[in-house]
């Protein structure tokens, strides 16, 4: 990986790194939501979740569409879940996590 590509990585997967979009991806892992049930089922303010959907839409993680008033949101590449996948298997493995 080159030097560029790393930084470019690196913005990635700080565009995961926050509570509230490592919860959105895991949301988003079943299926499209509206932004007002992701707001609601994460527990933050309209406002938060835009701000935080922002991010991941830069990164080309998240898409959001418009059918009328409502906005939809999807992920856009699924094998991003195979990280959280590690991630949890790392928690529990290493970190002794327990759910």
């Amino acid at each position: 990986m080159v030097c560029e590509e790393r930084i470019i990585a690196a913005d990635v997967l700080k565009a995961m790194a926050h509570p509230v979009r490592l919860g959105v991806i895991e949301i988003l892992a079943d299926g499209e939501r509206t932004v007002t049930q992701l707001y609601e089922e994460l527990g933050c303010s309209q406002s938060m979740m835009s701000q935080q959907l922002k991010i991941l839409c830069q990164q080309k993680l998240v898409d959001i569409r418009k059918e009328g008033t409502q906005k939809y949101c999807s992920l856009c590449n699924r094998d991003f879940l195979k990280l959280f996948d590690c991630m949890h298997r790392h928690l529990r493995r290493f970190l002794n996590f327990q759910d």
